[in-house]
């Protein structure tokens, strides 16, 4: 019975291998755009979030008969898609402000969310599993960090958010992977 479930789970792999890699893109994208403003990067986030929460909504209903935490899934979704679009629809000063609140806020949601999805899977590989939180825990003190100050860190914003999204990005595809894995041995 398990084996089933975990077979059905992990015939989705790909999909946080898609999350993560956007999230990854867009991180180093930050990070390698510094002469470019904070509202250019405000709006790439918010598409990123948008498409971010539609592949997670996808997970989470594609996973739903084998997956008895699907529902935390769908409420990360609802909260990325939610948050995409309202910073779509802010004016440009108050988008950069915002955007500044909204990753942090995000990033700690992403971040303790993955910490459970990670412990979920621990049996089968404690290594990779430490090795994540330890990813998750580095994208939760960024994000702590810029709720904090955000206006403080001030021209360093776009670093501090390249490096929490590349942190959750790297979980992300870490996890996809593992995920690959358990699917070709209980396939």
């Amino acid at each position: 019975m398990r084996n089933s479930l975990l077979a059905g789970v992990t015939k989705y792999w790909w999909l946080p291998l898609i999350t993560g890699l956007i999230c990854l893109g867009v991180g180093i994208w930050t990070i390698c755009a510094p002469a470019q403003s904070l509202p250019v990067i405000a709006v790439a986030f918010a598409i990123g979030l948008l498409a971010l929460g539609i592949f997670d909504g996808g997970w989470a209903i594609a996973t739903s008969r084998h997956n008895s935490t699907w529902g935390w899934d769908i409420c990360m979704a609802v909260i990325d898609i939610v948050a995409g679009i309202w910073m779509l629809t802010l004016p440009a000063p108050e988008m950069t402000l915002t955007f500044l609140y909204i990753v942090g806020i995000w990033m700690i949601f992403a971040a303790f969310n993955g910490i459970g999805q990670m412990f979920a899977v621990s049996y089968y590989s404690p290594v990779a599993t430490m090795f994540a939180v330890l990813l998750l825990i580095g994208a939760l003190f960024f994000s702590f960090w810029l709720i904090i100050s955000p206006v403080g860190l001030g021209l360093m914003a776009w670093i501090w958010v390249g490096i929490a999204l590349c942190c959750y990005g790297v979980y992300r595809v870490a996890l996809g992977w593992q995920i690959r894995r358990l699917h070709k041995r209980f396939s």
